[in-house]
């Protein structure tokens, strides 16, 4: 893992500067080990994300781009900002121990949340990678086109999977990173090959799936024929996963990039973003039919219904106790979990990432880590108007594989540095139609100026 920023760095001798970042960003997390992580001390750990996310940004920068000459506005900053900083104020309310029954749970202290927070600051830092080196037309091109051709090739390991069982993250790296039984499916296997989870894995496919969608809309050729046959390609790719989160959020966003319009496109973006943004309160409220899902889910399998309402069970346990300090959280050490009264044992399950976030860093972090990916897609709204039709659909596209993976963040956990990159890249070009907006209008008001006297004596003149 530590010998990835070698690798790195052939890239960027060899390929251009956004092509070189994208294979370098993919190219790690894809084939470095998950679930391995180096902690020192009063540093965040290292692990897979922040290697390729740090040794790609350096490179960048020391290859060089052009310094974006518009500032992304205020709020990004600000939400970004909220994510870094929450764990540091969640300190300031959990410098205590917890003492359940026999269980004691560690205070979370100042120098906790400071090494959380640096952590946060190298995750946030995925964003502006995105909004700096590949927010351009071509950026954003060499983004989709490198994650199909990346989750293409890795079609070849997942059939060695499927049919001999999820061994090549042991095999390779000489452990599992997940529990062999949780990726037994329907008398099959659930893929994993080198990420944490095959639901990751799953995603992440789902998520090329509608990268190839929007390349054939316009016209892009992938492996030098037409990106619908590629796209096609993914479709039993995505169906050997064996994840139905997955299935739904191509079924649902795929076509979008195939026939919407892209203003139509990013509107449903938008409802995503604002729905996961207002989550934790809506179910407070018991505003989310809840009851209603799970009904459908009994429709599709018991045993998937038995996991769901388990899952609800725990979520509404979890809310209560976040809700006791809403503002910043529990902080780590698994303080924001519930205990037996008894005995200390853990009595709850988190699965789904947006809980995770509320528990541990309140309404501080979790409006400003969704803030990050839900400005850059309502901003767009505004301006997708302004950008040529093939930059559109481009940017509709990115907003739905950003939408898939926000939405996911409600069942699942899986947040990668990719999510970021796209939020960044989004914003970036919000940024720019804005300023092209801003450049129309002044060429507009200087043709309407009154013509000098000068000019108005010769043309009387004339």
């Amino acid at each position: 893992m530590l010998g990835w920023p070698v690798v790195a760095t052939v890239l960027f001798l060899l390929l251009p500067l956004e092509a070189a970042a994208a294979w370098s960003l993919l190219g790690g997390y894809f084939l470095l080990p998950s679930g391995f992580k180096v902690d020192l001390p009063l540093l965040p750990p290292i692990d897979k994300s922040s290697v390729t996310v740090v040794s790609t940004l350096i490179l960048c920068l020391a290859k060089g781009s052009p310094r974006p000459r518009h500032a992304p506005g205020m709020f990004l900053p600000v939400a970004a900002a909220a994510y870094v900083l929450a764990p540091i104020g969640a300190t300031f309310g959990n410098s205590y121990e917890l003492h359940v029954g026999n269980l004691s749970v560690p205070g979370y202290y100042l120098l906790d949340g400071l090494k959380t927070a640096i952590d946060n600051l190298v995750t946030v830092s995925a964003l502006y990678l995105g909004l700096r080196f590949l927010s351009t037309p071509n950026g954003q091109r060499v983004l989709l086109k490198v994650l199909v051709t990346v989750v293409v090739l890795y079609s070849l390991p997942m059939v060695f999977e499927l049919r001999f069982s999820p061994q090549l993250h042991r095999l390779v790296y000489g452990f599992e990173a997940s529990p062999f039984i949780s990726q037994v499916r329907t008398g099959g296997y659930r893929p994993t090959v080198f990420m944490n989870q095959g639901l990751e894995l799953a995603l992440l496919v789902a998520m090329a799936l509608i990268a190839a969608c929007t390349l054939a809309r316009c016209r892009i050729k992938l492996f030098h024929f037409p990106a619908w046959l590629t796209a096609s390609y993914l479709v039993p790719e995505l169906a050997a996963c064996k994840t139905l989160g997955a299935a739904i959020y191509a079924v649902t966003l795929a076509p979008l990039a195939v026939f919407a319009r892209p203003s139509t496109s990013i509107k449903v973006a938008s409802a995503v973003m604002l729905l996961v943004c207002a989550y934790p309160a809506l179910r407070t409220q018991q505003l989310i039919p809840v009851e209603k899902v799970l009904g459908a889910a009994k429709s599709v399998s018991e045993q998937r219904a038995d996991s769901f309402a388990t899952r609800l069970r725990n979520e509404h346990i979890l809310i209560a106790k976040a809700n006791e300090k809403p503002m910043f959280g529990w902080g780590a050490w698994g303080r924001n979990r519930v205990y037996d009264s008894a005995y200390g044992k853990d009595v709850t399950i988190t699965d789904g990432g947006w809980i995770i976030v509320f528990g541990m860093n309140g309404w501080a972090g979790y409006l400003g880590l969704f803030g990050m990916f839900a400005i850059p897609v309502l901003r767009l709204n505004r301006t997708v108007k302004r950008l040529d039709r093939e930059d559109a659909l481009i940017a509709a596209g990115l907003a739905l594989m950003l939408a898939a993976n926000v939405a996911d963040m409600l069942p699942n956990a899986n947040l990668m540095p990719l999510t970021f990159v796209i939020a960044g890249s989004i914003a970036r070009r919000t940024v720019v139609s804005r300023a092209t907006r801003r450049t129309e209008r002044s060429h507009d008001s200087k043709a309407l100026e009154p013509v000098s006297e000068p000019v108005a004596a010769n043309v009387a003149q004339a």
